[in-house]
Protein backbone atom coordinates (compact mmCIF):
# COMPACT_ATOMS: atom_id res chain seq x y z
CA UNK A 1 0.00 0.00 0.00
CA UNK A 2 1.53 3.66 -1.01
CA UNK A 3 1.58 6.10 1.83
CA UNK A 4 1.14 9.95 1.08
CA UNK A 5 1.78 11.78 4.19
CA UNK A 6 0.59 15.44 3.94
CA UNK A 7 1.99 17.84 6.34
CA UNK A 8 0.00 20.91 6.94
CA UNK A 9 -4.07 20.35 7.04
CA UNK A 10 -5.37 23.76 6.15
CA UNK A 11 -7.53 24.09 3.34
CA UNK A 12 -5.42 23.16 0.96
CA UNK A 13 -3.64 19.96 2.29
CA UNK A 14 -7.23 18.79 4.08
CA UNK A 15 -8.62 19.44 0.21
CA UNK A 16 -5.59 17.16 -1.12
CA UNK A 17 -6.52 14.48 1.14
CA UNK A 18 -10.62 14.57 0.65
CA UNK A 19 -10.03 14.81 -3.47
CA UNK A 20 -7.50 12.25 -3.03
CA UNK A 21 -9.77 9.88 -0.94
CA UNK A 22 -12.23 10.15 -4.18
CA UNK A 23 -9.92 9.88 -6.88
CA UNK A 24 -9.89 6.31 -8.61
CA UNK A 25 -6.38 5.85 -6.69
CA UNK A 26 -6.55 2.76 -4.39
CA UNK A 27 -4.34 0.72 -1.72
CA UNK A 28 -3.06 4.44 -0.63
CA UNK A 29 -3.16 5.71 2.76
CA UNK A 30 -3.54 8.92 3.60
CA UNK A 31 -1.80 10.40 6.36
CA UNK A 32 -1.78 14.18 8.19
CA UNK A 33 -0.41 16.29 10.38
CA UNK A 34 -0.20 19.96 11.68
CA UNK A 35 1.37 21.39 14.55
CA UNK A 36 -1.72 23.02 15.12
CA UNK A 37 -3.81 21.08 16.93
CA UNK A 38 -7.59 22.94 16.15
CA UNK A 39 -6.14 22.52 12.63
CA UNK A 40 -5.92 18.28 13.40
CA UNK A 41 -8.83 18.70 14.95
CA UNK A 42 -10.75 20.13 12.21
CA UNK A 43 -9.20 17.53 9.59
CA UNK A 44 -10.02 14.61 11.67
CA UNK A 45 -13.76 16.04 11.91
CA UNK A 46 -13.74 16.30 8.05
CA UNK A 47 -12.39 12.42 7.66
CA UNK A 48 -10.02 13.24 5.05
CA UNK A 49 -7.49 11.49 6.47
CA UNK A 50 -7.05 7.30 6.67
CA UNK A 51 -5.30 9.32 10.23
CA UNK A 52 -4.22 12.68 11.45
CA UNK A 53 -0.51 12.29 13.59
CA UNK A 54 0.52 14.74 16.15
CA UNK A 55 3.75 13.79 15.48
CA UNK A 56 5.79 14.76 12.45
CA UNK A 57 7.98 12.34 12.00
CA UNK A 58 5.10 9.01 12.48
CA UNK A 59 2.91 10.55 9.33
CA UNK A 60 6.32 11.37 7.12
CA UNK A 61 7.96 7.43 8.15
CA UNK A 62 8.04 5.28 5.12
CA UNK A 63 5.78 7.66 3.28
CA UNK A 64 6.05 7.26 -0.72
CA UNK A 65 5.20 10.60 -1.31
CA UNK A 66 5.06 13.61 1.47
CA UNK A 67 3.37 17.03 0.75
CA UNK A 68 4.72 19.82 2.27
CA UNK A 69 1.25 22.57 2.92
CA UNK A 70 2.67 24.62 5.37
CA UNK A 71 2.72 27.87 4.82
CA UNK A 72 6.19 28.50 2.70
CA UNK A 73 8.30 30.53 5.46
CA UNK A 74 7.74 26.92 7.89
CA UNK A 75 8.67 24.34 4.37
CA UNK A 76 12.40 25.63 5.58
CA UNK A 77 12.27 24.16 9.09
CA UNK A 78 9.88 20.77 7.92
CA UNK A 79 12.61 19.96 5.55
CA UNK A 80 15.41 20.42 8.16
CA UNK A 81 13.87 18.14 10.56
CA UNK A 82 12.49 15.12 8.09
CA UNK A 83 15.20 15.13 5.88
CA UNK A 84 16.91 12.10 8.05
CA UNK A 85 13.38 10.54 8.56
CA UNK A 86 12.26 9.67 4.83
CA UNK A 87 13.00 6.63 3.72
CA UNK A 88 15.19 6.36 -0.26
CA UNK A 89 13.08 6.40 -3.11
CA UNK A 90 10.47 9.03 -1.66
CA UNK A 91 9.31 12.08 -3.22
CA UNK A 92 8.66 15.52 -1.61
CA UNK A 93 6.68 17.76 -3.19
CA UNK A 94 4.84 21.27 -2.08
CA UNK A 95 1.85 23.50 -2.65
CA UNK A 96 3.45 26.79 -2.35
CA UNK A 97 2.89 30.14 -4.03
CA UNK A 98 6.84 30.93 -3.92
CA UNK A 99 9.09 28.36 -6.13
CA UNK A 100 12.62 29.69 -6.23
CA UNK A 101 13.50 29.92 -2.59
CA UNK A 102 11.58 26.17 -1.68
CA UNK A 103 14.00 24.38 -4.41
CA UNK A 104 16.58 26.12 -2.96
CA UNK A 105 16.03 24.66 0.17
CA UNK A 106 15.52 21.45 -0.82
CA UNK A 107 18.04 21.31 -2.59
CA UNK A 108 19.67 22.05 0.67
CA UNK A 109 18.18 20.30 3.17
CA UNK A 110 16.77 17.73 1.24
CA UNK A 111 18.80 14.18 1.23
CA UNK A 112 20.30 12.87 -2.34
CA UNK A 113 18.35 9.79 -1.76
CA UNK A 114 14.87 11.40 -2.33
CA UNK A 115 13.45 13.55 -4.67
CA UNK A 116 11.70 17.19 -4.54
CA UNK A 117 9.40 18.02 -7.08
CA UNK A 118 7.89 21.44 -6.52
CA UNK A 119 4.28 21.46 -7.00
CA UNK A 120 1.60 24.82 -7.11
CA UNK A 121 -2.24 24.14 -7.40
CA UNK A 122 -3.32 27.33 -9.46
CA UNK A 123 -6.96 26.80 -6.24
CA UNK A 124 -7.69 28.53 -3.37
CA UNK A 125 -10.82 30.12 -1.27
CA UNK A 126 -10.69 33.32 0.57
CA UNK A 127 -11.49 30.99 4.27
CA UNK A 128 -8.44 29.29 5.55
CA UNK A 129 -8.89 26.00 7.69
CA UNK A 130 -9.62 22.48 7.29
CA UNK A 131 -13.27 23.42 7.20
CA UNK A 132 -13.36 24.77 4.47
CA UNK A 133 -11.54 22.34 2.62
CA UNK A 134 -13.60 20.50 -0.39
CA UNK A 135 -12.54 17.70 -2.51
CA UNK A 136 -12.95 19.27 -5.74
CA UNK A 137 -11.09 22.18 -5.19
CA UNK A 138 -8.42 21.35 -7.84
CA UNK A 139 -10.62 20.14 -10.36
CA UNK A 140 -9.91 21.84 -13.75
CA UNK A 141 -7.49 23.94 -12.25
CA UNK A 142 -3.80 24.06 -13.94
CA UNK A 143 -1.37 23.15 -10.86
CA UNK A 144 2.02 23.92 -11.94
CA UNK A 145 4.86 21.13 -11.64
CA UNK A 146 8.04 22.56 -11.13
CA UNK A 147 10.69 19.64 -10.97
CA UNK A 148 14.23 20.25 -9.08
CA UNK A 149 17.19 19.64 -11.21
CA UNK A 150 18.32 15.82 -9.68
CA UNK A 151 14.35 15.02 -9.77
CA UNK A 152 13.59 11.32 -11.68
CA UNK A 153 11.27 11.46 -14.66
CA UNK A 154 9.66 8.63 -12.35
CA UNK A 155 9.62 11.12 -9.65
CA UNK A 156 8.05 13.79 -11.67
CA UNK A 157 5.54 11.20 -13.58
CA UNK A 158 3.95 10.07 -9.59
CA UNK A 159 3.75 13.68 -8.80
CA UNK A 160 1.80 14.46 -12.49
CA UNK A 161 -0.43 11.44 -11.55
CA UNK A 162 -1.29 12.60 -8.66
CA UNK A 163 -2.47 15.66 -9.42
CA UNK A 164 -4.17 14.10 -12.43
CA UNK A 165 -6.20 11.74 -10.08
CA UNK A 166 -7.36 14.87 -8.15
CA UNK A 167 -8.87 16.26 -11.36
CA UNK A 168 -5.78 19.11 -11.48
CA UNK A 169 -4.22 19.94 -14.78
CA UNK A 170 -0.63 19.67 -14.58
CA UNK A 171 1.20 22.54 -16.29
CA UNK A 172 5.15 21.82 -16.07
CA UNK A 173 7.06 25.19 -15.96
CA UNK A 174 10.28 26.55 -15.14
CA UNK A 175 11.17 27.98 -11.55
CA UNK A 176 12.22 31.49 -12.61
CA UNK A 177 8.93 31.77 -15.04
CA UNK A 178 6.65 30.45 -12.51
CA UNK A 179 7.23 32.83 -10.00
CA UNK A 180 7.29 36.10 -12.37
CA UNK A 181 3.95 34.82 -13.98
CA UNK A 182 2.61 33.89 -10.45
CA UNK A 183 3.13 37.16 -9.38
CA UNK A 184 1.62 38.64 -12.09
CA UNK A 185 -1.58 36.89 -12.29
CA UNK A 186 -1.84 35.50 -8.59
CA UNK A 187 0.35 37.92 -5.97
CA UNK A 188 -0.51 41.07 -8.09
CA UNK A 189 -4.46 40.65 -7.83
CA UNK A 190 -4.27 40.29 -3.60
CA UNK A 191 -2.22 43.38 -3.42
CA UNK A 192 -4.55 45.37 -5.28
CA UNK A 193 -7.63 44.13 -3.43
CA UNK A 194 -5.27 45.24 -0.59
CA UNK A 195 -4.34 48.59 -1.51
CA UNK A 196 -8.21 49.03 -2.58
CA UNK A 197 -8.91 48.41 1.06
CA UNK A 198 -6.15 50.45 2.27
CA UNK A 199 -6.99 53.55 0.39
CA UNK A 200 -10.51 54.00 0.66
CA UNK A 201 -10.48 52.83 4.21
CA UNK A 202 -8.19 55.22 5.52
CA UNK A 203 -10.19 58.11 3.92
CA UNK A 204 -12.09 60.46 6.18
CA UNK A 205 -14.95 59.87 4.56
CA UNK A 206 -14.78 55.93 4.80
CA UNK A 207 -17.91 56.17 6.94
CA UNK A 208 -19.80 57.59 3.95
CA UNK A 209 -17.81 55.47 0.89
CA UNK A 210 -18.88 52.65 2.77
CA UNK A 211 -22.71 53.33 2.14
CA UNK A 212 -22.11 53.44 -1.27
CA UNK A 213 -19.65 50.19 -1.41
CA UNK A 214 -21.48 47.42 -3.39
CA UNK A 215 -21.12 44.22 -5.43
CA UNK A 216 -18.07 45.96 -7.32
CA UNK A 217 -16.25 46.95 -4.40
CA UNK A 218 -17.11 43.69 -2.58
CA UNK A 219 -15.69 41.23 -5.73
CA UNK A 220 -12.72 43.71 -6.26
CA UNK A 221 -11.90 43.23 -2.68
CA UNK A 222 -12.27 39.88 -2.02
CA UNK A 223 -8.82 38.68 -2.04
CA UNK A 224 -8.11 40.98 0.91
CA UNK A 225 -10.05 38.95 2.90
CA UNK A 226 -7.38 35.46 2.52
CA UNK A 227 -5.17 34.14 4.55
CA UNK A 228 -2.65 37.27 6.47
CA UNK A 229 0.16 34.79 6.74
CA UNK A 230 0.01 32.77 3.28
CA UNK A 231 0.64 36.53 2.03
CA UNK A 232 3.08 37.41 4.06
CA UNK A 233 5.16 34.28 3.20
CA UNK A 234 4.15 34.72 -0.67
CA UNK A 235 5.60 38.64 -0.35
CA UNK A 236 8.89 37.64 1.70
CA UNK A 237 9.68 35.03 -0.42
CA UNK A 238 8.83 35.89 -3.94
CA UNK A 239 9.77 40.11 -3.87
CA UNK A 240 11.05 40.69 -6.63
CA UNK A 241 8.88 39.69 -9.30
CA UNK A 242 6.46 41.24 -6.84
CA UNK A 243 7.86 44.48 -7.17
CA UNK A 244 8.20 44.42 -11.22
CA UNK A 245 4.49 43.51 -11.83
CA UNK A 246 4.22 46.41 -9.41
CA UNK A 247 6.16 48.37 -11.17
CA UNK A 248 4.24 47.43 -14.47
CA UNK A 249 0.99 47.97 -13.02
CA UNK A 250 1.69 51.51 -11.88
CA UNK A 251 2.86 52.58 -15.31
CA UNK A 252 -0.53 51.42 -16.88
CA UNK A 253 -2.73 53.22 -14.11
CA UNK A 254 -0.36 56.32 -14.99
CA UNK A 255 -0.79 55.94 -18.57
CA UNK A 256 -4.76 55.98 -17.79
CA UNK A 257 -3.92 58.67 -15.41
CA UNK A 258 -2.30 60.97 -18.13
CA UNK A 259 -5.10 60.56 -20.73
CA UNK A 260 -8.43 61.58 -18.18
CA UNK A 261 -5.30 64.39 -17.47
CA UNK A 262 -4.93 65.99 -21.32
CA UNK A 263 -4.84 69.17 -22.15
CA UNK A 264 -8.01 71.08 -22.55
CA UNK A 265 -10.29 67.68 -21.72
CA UNK A 266 -9.85 64.09 -22.22
CA UNK A 267 -9.84 63.12 -25.66
CA UNK A 268 -13.25 60.26 -25.16
CA UNK A 269 -11.95 58.38 -28.43
CA UNK A 270 -8.49 57.60 -26.70
CA UNK A 271 -10.52 56.52 -22.95
CA UNK A 272 -12.77 53.72 -25.18
CA UNK A 273 -10.10 52.25 -27.13
CA UNK A 274 -8.17 51.85 -23.40
CA UNK A 275 -11.42 50.06 -22.01
CA UNK A 276 -11.64 48.60 -25.35
CA UNK A 277 -8.25 46.77 -25.90
CA UNK A 278 -8.41 45.24 -21.76
CA UNK A 279 -11.95 44.37 -22.60
CA UNK A 280 -10.58 42.27 -25.82
CA UNK A 281 -7.60 40.97 -23.62
CA UNK A 282 -9.71 39.54 -21.22
CA UNK A 283 -12.59 38.12 -23.56
CA UNK A 284 -9.71 36.10 -25.51
CA UNK A 285 -8.86 35.02 -21.46
CA UNK A 286 -12.28 33.49 -20.96
CA UNK A 287 -12.50 32.07 -23.96
CA UNK A 288 -9.59 30.04 -23.31
CA UNK A 289 -7.34 31.82 -26.63
CA UNK A 290 -4.71 33.08 -24.26
CA UNK A 291 -3.83 29.69 -22.77
CA UNK A 292 -4.05 27.09 -25.15
CA UNK A 293 -0.93 27.86 -27.21
CA UNK A 294 1.01 27.72 -23.96
CA UNK A 295 -0.05 24.69 -22.16
CA UNK A 296 0.49 23.12 -25.79
CA UNK A 297 4.10 24.42 -25.76
CA UNK A 298 4.56 22.86 -22.21
CA UNK A 299 7.78 21.64 -21.74
CA UNK A 300 8.72 17.93 -20.56
CA UNK A 301 5.41 16.44 -21.29
CA UNK A 302 6.15 14.07 -24.29
CA UNK A 303 9.34 13.15 -22.16
CA UNK A 304 7.10 11.79 -18.91
CA UNK A 305 5.94 8.39 -18.87
CA UNK A 306 2.00 8.22 -19.62
CA UNK A 307 -0.77 7.96 -16.45
CA UNK A 308 -0.78 4.52 -16.95
CA UNK A 309 2.86 3.61 -16.54
CA UNK A 310 3.16 6.05 -13.65
CA UNK A 311 0.60 4.43 -11.89
CA UNK A 312 1.85 1.07 -12.85
CA UNK A 313 5.27 2.05 -10.80
CA UNK A 314 4.08 3.82 -8.06
CA UNK A 315 1.17 1.16 -7.50
CA UNK A 316 2.77 -2.03 -8.69
CA UNK A 317 6.27 -1.95 -8.26
CA UNK A 318 8.95 0.13 -10.31
CA UNK A 319 10.33 -3.78 -11.63
CA UNK A 320 7.48 -4.68 -13.04
CA UNK A 321 7.25 -1.43 -15.37
CA UNK A 322 11.24 -2.06 -16.07
CA UNK A 323 10.27 -5.34 -17.22
CA UNK A 324 7.67 -4.11 -19.33
CA UNK A 325 9.36 -1.20 -20.66
CA UNK A 326 12.62 -3.61 -21.39
CA UNK A 327 10.44 -5.57 -23.16
CA UNK A 328 8.58 -2.72 -25.10
CA UNK A 329 12.03 -1.23 -26.29
CA UNK A 330 13.17 -4.40 -26.86
CA UNK A 331 10.46 -4.64 -29.46
CA UNK A 332 10.29 -1.14 -30.95
CA UNK A 333 14.23 -2.44 -31.57
CA UNK A 334 13.55 -5.12 -33.59
CA UNK A 335 11.00 -3.49 -35.10
CA UNK A 336 13.39 -0.70 -36.36
CA UNK A 337 15.82 -3.46 -37.57
CA UNK A 338 13.23 -5.03 -39.44
CA UNK A 339 13.18 -1.56 -41.18
CA UNK A 340 16.27 -1.17 -42.06
CA UNK A 341 16.66 -4.87 -43.63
Amino acid sequence: MAKIAIVGTGLIGTSLALALRQSSLRDLEIVGTDENRQARGGAEKKKAFNRVENRLFNAVNGADIVVLATPVLAMKEVMELIGPELREGCVVTDVGSSKKVVLEWADELLPRTVDFVGGHPMAGKEEAGPDAAEPDLFQKKTYCVVPSARASQQSVAEITTMIEAIGGIPYFIGVEEHDSFVAAASHLPFLLSTALVGCTSKSANWEDIAQLASTGYRDITRLASGDTIMHRDICLTNSQPIVSWIDAFIRELYEFRNILEAEPEPDGEAVKGFFDQVAEARARWLAGEATAQARMASPQREDLPSFSESMGEMFMGRKLVQVQKRILGGDKNKDKEKGRR
